[in-house]
């Protein structure tokens, strides 16, 4: 198998330790909060507190590095080691595939967050359960010909260069279908967002110049008369009354009634009736409307989540291929792009936390202030994008949210 050289050997090492401890320093944030403060208990955050689970014992993995590679193939450390980036690894894009679904569940399904909660467990045993039997079943297969599964493998102890058809198998291969998959899924939750924008951006701004409110008024005509002699009035044409006995002399003589009409208006008293259906349709509309918006918000997130997927595993990838083609050399750069990518997950996770949690961290960081400042705690609303986004409890609001 090949090797890199000494120097090349410690950067590497130095360069995937250094990223593995930005990664559980993120990990870190995420499990504090999340667990501190219901502040940041949305249900979208909820599986990056999950994802996250893996992502720290992938680090424990990776913040190993070579030292295992040193111990031998066949030692507890060595095998120790590659069953955590075998196992952690796939998980994370497999915890993607999981926010792809729930975006196409809350979008073309309507799924809220109770029955999304529901299939938590569902997740769990797709992204730790199935990597978990096949990790721990490759700790015991030996051959003869080609020894254990986990070895050396440049830069862990992973699958071994003899069972390299492995890493395409149970790893590479599952992770693009879930990219793949992933990708068709915020296309088409692209598309419909799309299409649905108007009734969007009326549900999230109700004060918007289109939603109109409509009102009936009644018009009351009042009349007031007021006599003025026709003395001045020359040339007037007046047509002759149906009074009987009444002549030109005598209107001539008499007074022409004038007549000044005032307009006013006043709403009209509500109907009972009318107020009820509005109520109902209103109400008929909102978890369609909710339901869209949250999708939305989630999408966003969703959609970050892809993009550090993308991070990951195309350097990665782009290495393996690089190893299928010229199996005798190691390609240094694409080395140190794969083992930083890889040992930086959780820190791609934990940016994503942050980014979607940015109320709820301005308000902890000005609660620290004022704690240590000793001007009190301060409480902020935390914004949200729907029911997905803005709810730690699907039973009542967020502690500190506006409502």
């Amino acid at each position: 198998m090949p090797s890199l050289t000494a120097g090349e050997s410690t950067a590497l090492e130095t360069t995937e330790r250094i990223a593995s401890c930005f990664s559980l320093v993120g990990t870190i944030f995420i499990f504090v909060t999340f667990v501190s403060s219901p502040n940041f208990r949305r249900p979208i955050n909820r599986l990056v507190f999950y994802a996250s689970w893996g992502n720290t014992l992938c680090n424990i993995g990776t913040l190993m590095s070579e030292s295992p590679i040193r111990a031998g193939a066949n030692s507890h450390l060595c095998q120790f080691q590659g069953f955590l980036i075998q196992m952690f690894v796939p998980a994370d894009a497999l915890w993607n595939l999981a926010m792809a679904i729930n975006v196409y569940l809350t979008l073309f399904k309507k799924y809220n967050a109770q029955q999304l909660k529901a299939l938590e467990w569902k997740y769990h045993l797709m992204a730790y359960g199935g990597p978990f039997v096949i990790a721990f079943v490759f700790i015991f297969v030996e051959t003869k010909e080609r020894g254990k599964i986990y070895g050396p493998a440049v830069l862990w102890c992973w699958l071994a260069a003899d069972w390299e058809f492995l890493r395409i198998a149970v790893c590479y291969g599952p992770a693009w279908v879930c990219i793949i998959t992933s990708f068709a899924i915020y296309i088409m939750a692209g598309r419909e967002i799309f299409q649905k924008r108007h009734q969007l951006r009326a549900f999230a701004n109700p004060s918007d110049e289109h939603n109109y409110a409509f009102k009936t008024v009644d018009y009351q005509v009042t009349r007031d008369c007021e006599s003025h002699p026709l003395e001045n009035i020359t040339n007037a044409h007046i047509r002759p009354s149906n009074r009987k006995g009444s002549s030109l002399s005598d209107i001539s003589h008499g007074s022409y009634p004038k007549y000044n009409v005032k307009i006013s208006a006043a709403p009209r008293p509500s109907s009972p009736h009318l107020a009820s259906t509005e109520h109902k349709q209103q109400k008929r509309n909102r978890p369609g409307m909710e339901a869209n918006r949250a999708a939305f918000g989630y999408t966003k997130v969703a959609s970050l989540f892809f993009v550090s997927l993308l991070v990951t595993w195309v350097p990665s990838s782009i290495n393996r291929v690089y190893s299928l083609i010229y199996p005798d050399s190691i390609s240094v750069p694409y080395a140190y792009a794969a083992g930083i990518v890889l040992s930086l997950m959780g820190f791609w996770n934990s940016v994503i936390y942050i980014a979607t949690s940015r109320a709820a961290c301005r308000t902890l960081f000005l609660n620290l202030f004022g704690k240590f400042g000793g001007n009190g705690a301060c409480r902020s609303s935390v914004d949200g994008d729907g029911p997905l986004m803005a709810t730690a409890d699907e039973s009542r609001p967020l502690e500190g949210t506006a409502g």
